[in-house]
């Protein structure tokens, strides 16, 4: 195991950098994720770690030695692949024991951990057949096995899971999180998925374009976005971001409909007619006005334009009336609506975010 220590690596493709300024440590044993939109250049930092990449700018450590000039096959790092590269004509043993092989590691020795490793994952039954007799959860089980039985120093995954139907990629990701607590490798996981990374990571790492945009656990990131791409990255259904101009104790969406701010808010914060914003809030936040007279008329005033029920929940997305800004919210299973109904929200004031609208940096958090 060791630690990964990433200073101000850049790398470059005919003069255009892909990731530029990636300055990141992954402690000893620690499971991080790097997550973001398709291109923003994470595998491209996991295969710089890994040593399949060049590196153009910045320094790699581990453990603190740099590892910047050092050949991928002497840098001790395993790694899964999406398409798990098994051996078509070895059997499942023979795969995984491949690598110790290949070292000349003594047969009772790999015999041991081939058993060991066969045990930790749930293949032992399948230790005779060949890649083409597995499904591919059980394929996808055998190439984390070949990675991890000989121990490395660093464990990195490139989308494993993706070419897994939606329920095996639910188990194997439960499986992934028991199989770091009991091997505890330093681990480094790639994924343009926010609910693996939301669910596997010690600490996240949200890209876009190449560069950083934050680093914190799952609940940090969750809680406290940095701006407006992170927070409207992670969180299913995604938050909610509704154009908003400020005027006499208001944010007013269009010349119909504003929401009227508590006088607290207004104290805390020193708001100038004419401002205008993005405000974002999360679908939870967002409730059906059971009592109008109550509500003091503080709603916006909503049409139905698709409903997907999900068993324990219904998913809605209404239209704000005169505007083309789009609300996602959650609703109870028992609420019973169809299209084109008209819906009044209710937004929770005290759990909304402000956005500048050019940059998209958070200006106000809840």
């Amino acid at each position: 195991m060791a630690t990964v220590t990433l200073q101000n690596i850049a790398r470059s493709y005919n003069q255009v950098k892909v990731i530029s300024n990636i300055t990141f440590e992954v402690p000893d044993g620690e499971f991080w994720v790097l997550v973001g939109p398709s291109g923003c250049g994470k595998s491209t930092i996991l295969r710089s770690i890994a040593g399949l990449e060049s590196i153009s700018e910045g320094n790699l450590y581990f453990d603190g030695v740099l590892m910047n000039e050092i050949p991928a096959r002497e840098r001790d790092v395993a790694m899964v692949f999406q398409n798990y590269a098994l051996y078509p004509h070895l059997t499942v043993a023979d795969n995984l024991g491949f690598g110790l092989r290949m070292r000349g590691e003594k047969k009772s020795l790999i015999d041991n951990k081939i058993k060991q490793v066969a045990e930790i994952l749930d293949i032992g039954h399948l230790l005779m057949r060949k890649p083409k007799q597995l499904s591919g959860g059980q394929q996808q089980r055998v190439a984390l096995g070949r990675a991890i039985i000989r121990q490395p120093k660093v464990f990195l995954l490139d989308e494993p899971l993706s070419n897994l139907d939606a329920k095996l990629r639910d188990q194997t990701r439960t499986e992934l999180k028991k199989l770091h607590s009991q091997v505890g490798i330093t681990t480094v996981y790639v994924t343009h998925d926010q609910v693996e990374a939301m669910t596997l990571g010690d600490r996240i790492v949200v890209l876009n374009q190449g560069r950083i945009q934050q680093i914190g656990t799952p609940a940090e990131i969750y809680q406290n976005p940095v701006n407006r791409m992170v927070a409207t990255f992670l969180g299913t259904p995604s938050m909610n971001i509704i154009p908003v101009t400020y005027h006499d104790g208001a944010f007013w969406i269009n010349e119909q409909q504003s929401l009227r701010l508590p006088p607290p808010f207004l104290k805390q914060y020193n708001f100038h007619n004419g401002q205008g914003w993005d405000l974002g809030i999360r679908p939870e936040y967002i409730t059906l006005v059971k009592d109008q007279e109550n509500a003091l008329d503080n709603f916006l005033v909503t049409t139905v334009e698709v409903i997907e029920p999900l068993g324990k929940e219904v998913l809605v997305n209404a239209k704000i009336v005169d505007s083309e800004i789009n609300i996602n919210l959650q609703l109870p299973i028992q609420w019973q609506g169809k299209m084109g109904d008209e819906l009044k929200l209710q937004l929770d004031l005290e759990q909304i975010y402000l956005f500048e609208p050019t940059t998209g940096e958070i200006i106000i958090s809840n």
